[in-house]
This record gives structure tokens, C-alpha cells and sequence, in this order.
């Protein structure tokens, strides 16, 4: 799939309808009269979004091989926020991501899809790794792109210390951290997640007030770095 915010696939594209993202273009196959055409169709007249009628083919030239169930959506670029409106209201209770030159779309876009659905206050993408946010992350995403307020940061300790400094306290995930069930978040909280395989940087990890594991049986190292993301979310999340 191209680089560009063509999303494909029904649920991709639902959830672009249905959040903030402005939309460019929107095609759906010609023919096609099933519930899910439906279900698009109508998300799309509910935000006054017109749509074209397009052959299989030409849908299946940008999608490069995914599965597009019938339908594409063009949104226009993501627009990052400063990383000061994550900092403003010091007493006021937030949480925020910082991903530390995360490199795979898939897992990018994962990540913001539990972090729209648990509601994150703001993700900080850190690192010249980082990919573009494009369709493969949208697809991921499940179209939530525009859900969470997005910042960049070119190194993650430097957003870090600025997040430190607005009365945030910092936890990062490492293998070696203190048990998940073990820990008491506060109001305010940053977790950090390392790149795939790399982990955190050292300079990021000079930076982490706690770091935090998540307890696993015997013989089960590691789980993939969006699953593992999840869990830490979720388990932070919970009201005390």
C-alpha cells in the first residue's frame, strides 16, 4: 500500500468516517449492495461526504494487495500538536504515550487504536525511525488516526523531560521493571515503550522514574510490543 492516507478495508474506513479526519476522497465499488457497503455509505452521508463508484480494479491498484472489501477512503495529513498542549494544566489528571522510535507501521497503528479506545490524553512519536503516517499505520489504527491528539519529538528523553517537568511521572517498559500488579499510578503518568527488539534507548532510560513489567508465566518471554502496550495501558488506566 502506498504511503499516502488511502485506507482500505471496511473497518478502516468506518473509522475514518466516524473521527475527526478530514476526508479527501472516499470511493466505493460499483455493484456492491451488501451491509457493509451499506454501513459505509451511510457514515459517509452523515458526515456530507460524497463518494465515487469505482471498478474493483482501480480499488485494487491502491490497495496492493489488502483486502479493501469494497471500499477506500483519502484523508488529508495528520496534523501533530505542539508537545506543550500535553503540559498545560499541571494539576489536572492525564495520561500520554511516548513511543521511542518505534519503525513498524503496524504496531504504530495498534497502538493508537488502544489508545483511542482507552481514551489516552496524547502520543508522542519519538525517533527518526518513526514511519509515516500513511495508510498501512490508518489500517492498523482501524482509521483512528484523528482520535488522539498526536506530537513529535526527534528524541524521546527530551520529550520526556519536558513531560517530567509539567508534573508527569514517567514509567517505562522494560522486562526488568517492577511488577505491573505492584505499581500505583499517579494522576499524571507517561508511559514509554521502546522500539521492537531495541527496547528503550539508554538516553530514554535515563529519563524513567519506574519502570514496569508485565508478570508472565514460566517460559513465555515477551509478547509483541502492541499487545504488550495494551496491557500496560489498560492495567494504568484502572481507577485506583
Amino acid at each position: 500500500m502506498t504511503d499516502d492516507l488511502w485506507t482500505v478495508g471496511f473497518h478502516a474506513v468506518l473509522g475514518v468516517l466516524e473521527s475527526r479526519q478530514p476526508v479527501d476522497a472516499l470511493w466505493i465499488q460499483r455493484g456492491r449492495r451488501d451491509d457493509r457497503t451499506r454501513q459505509v455509505t451511510s457514515a459517509a452521508r452523515r458526515r456530507g461526504v460524497r463518494f465515487d463508484l469505482v471498478s474493483r480494479q482501480r480499488l485494487d491498484s491502491i490497495a496492493d494487495g489488502a483486502a479493501h472489501n469494497g471500499c477506500a477512503v483519502r484523508s488529508s495529513p495528520i496534523e501533530f500538536v505542539d508537545l506543550d498542549d500535553f503540559c498545560a494544566s499541571p494539576d489536572v489528571p492525564a495520561r500520554v504515550v511516548v513511543l521511542d522510535d518505534l519503525s513498524d507501521p503496524h504496531n504504530l497503528g495498534a497502538v493508537l487504536r488502544t489508545s483511542a479506545a482507552l481514551a489516552i490524553d496524547g502520543v508522542v512519536i519519538a525517533g527518526p525511525s518513526a514511519p509515516p503516517l500513511g495508510g498501512a499505520v490508518s489500517k492498523a489504527a482501524a482509521g483512528l488516526l484523528g482520535r488522539v491528539p498526536i506530537a513529535r519529538a526527534k528524541v524521546a528523553a527530551d520529550a520526556i523531560t519536558r513531560l517530567r517537568n509539567a508534573g508527569f511521572w514517567v514509567f517505562g517498559a522494560d522486562a526488568e521493571g517492577t511488577s505491573l500488579h505492584d505499581v500505583s499510578p499517579a494522576n499524571r503518568w507517561v508511559l514509554c515503550v521502546g522500539a521492537e527488539k531495541k527496547g528503550l534507548r539508554a538516553k530514554t532510560k535515563s529519563q524513567i522514574d519506574e519502570f514496569v513489567a508485565i508478570p508472565m508465566a514460566d517460559g513465555v518471554e515477551s509478547l509483541n510490543l502492541s499487545v504488550s502496550a495494551g496491557i500496560l495501558l489498560w492495567e494504568l488506566s484502572k481507577p485506583l
